[in-house]
């Protein structure tokens, strides 16, 4: 199988070598502190703390822009209205053309800054250590199995079943089927998403019966043996302060 969520070969880095582990548990509860920030000042802090992370990481430019540039245009596009929604209170900023919210602008500037930076930290978390040692770093800070177990399937078989739908609706094309507003066209629909819903349940069946085959049971086992040592600890404690940081900062704005 192909996963359109391709990772890169990254050069060797400083954070490439931290220990997973602390790695782990020092860019989960740095994601969670930044999707908590409100304001500004904040949130364009932690996107530059993400970016630096980025840098030293040394991911792939082209890469890291690709999939950041999908979600934040995405993420704008659904929430392109709040600057042009102007409570009778709030602060107008005149163009000549058309007149904005201002705190409407902050705010939508406010929630790209917050996504852009819990992107980044989720892609280098990705790049920098193969997905099962992820995974066991995950399982060692006893992070629940069933949500580990959840994830990787999620991950591992999300773009199958887009291809295989794009299999299907190419099936249907040659057969002559064009999407159109009648009853047929819905019966079809509906026809197609129950046959990849029982496509999707017997590969899962497979799966299952293969990883059983295997010997699986709920544990993770890679080659790589993982070692505390002083930098991990150092990073680990350098990015917790700066997520406290961020937040003593954002809840001083706000008192």
């Amino acid at each position: 199988m192909t996963l359109a969520f391709d990772l890169p070969a990254c050069p060797p880095s400083v954070v490439q070598r931290l220990d997973p582990r602390w790695k782990l548990a020092g860019v989960l509860p740095a994601t969670l502190a930044i999707a908590l920030l409100r304001s500004e000042g904040p949130a364009m802090a932690a996107l530059a703390g993400a970016l630096l992370l980025v840098v030293l990481a040394r991911l792939p430019w082209r890469w890291y822009l690709r999939r950041m540039g999908t979600a934040v245009v995405f993420f704008v596009a659904l929430l392109i209205w709040l600057p042009f929604v102007r409570a009778p209170e709030d602060a107008p900023l005149d163009l000549g053309i058309v007149t904005l919210s201002l705190p409407g602008l902050v705010r939508l500037l406010v929630l790209s800054a917050k996504l852009a930076a819990m992107i980044s930290l989720m892609l280098v978390l990705l790049a920098t250590a193969p997905l099962q040692d992820t995974f066991k770093a995950a399982h060692a800070l006893k992070i629940p199995g069933l949500l580990i177990h959840l994830v990787l399937l999620t991950y591992r078989y999300v773009f199958l079943l887009v291809e295989e739908f794009a299999r299907l609706r190419i099936a249907l094309r040659v057969r002559g089927f064009r999407n159109r507003v009648n009853p047929h066209s819905y019966r079809t629909i509906g026809q197609v998403a129950g046959t990849l819903l029982v496509r999707s349940h017997e590969r899962s069946e497979r799966v299952a019966q293969a990883m059983r085959c295997r010997g699986f049971a709920g544990e993770f086992h890679t080659l790589t043996d993982f070692r505390t040592r002083a930098l991990d600890v150092l990073a680990f404690l350098v990015i917790a302060a700066y997520a406290v940081g961020l937040l003593v900062w954002d809840w001083a704005v706000f008192v």
